[in-house]
């Protein structure tokens, strides 16, 4: 999304992928991932930037991303 609409916002698929790399996590499970981030993003970019640049896309993103690392730090016995 950062990329389609020039924004400049947090790498947060790299930081994860790191993560995973570092916690051990199979390297077909990274992959699977990386995977799905690719069909992902590439479903972002057909459509067009007036329709997905939007505030409200950047703040479910963001939602969606600190759900998600809540997630990743309750399967790793981290609370916060």
């Amino acid at each position: 999304m950062n990329l389609l609409c020039e924004a400049n916002g947090e790498d947060n698929l790299s930081t994860f992928m790191e993560e995973l790399r570092h916690s051990g996590i199979s390297k077909e499970v990274r992959e699977s991932i990386a995977a799905d981030s690719v069909v992902m993003m590439n479903k972002i970019s057909t459509e067009e930037p007036e329709y997905i640049c939007t505030p409200e896309m950047f703040e479910g993103s963001a939602i969606r991303v600190a759900e998600a690392r809540k997630k990743w730090d309750e399967m790793r016995g981290i609370t916060q």
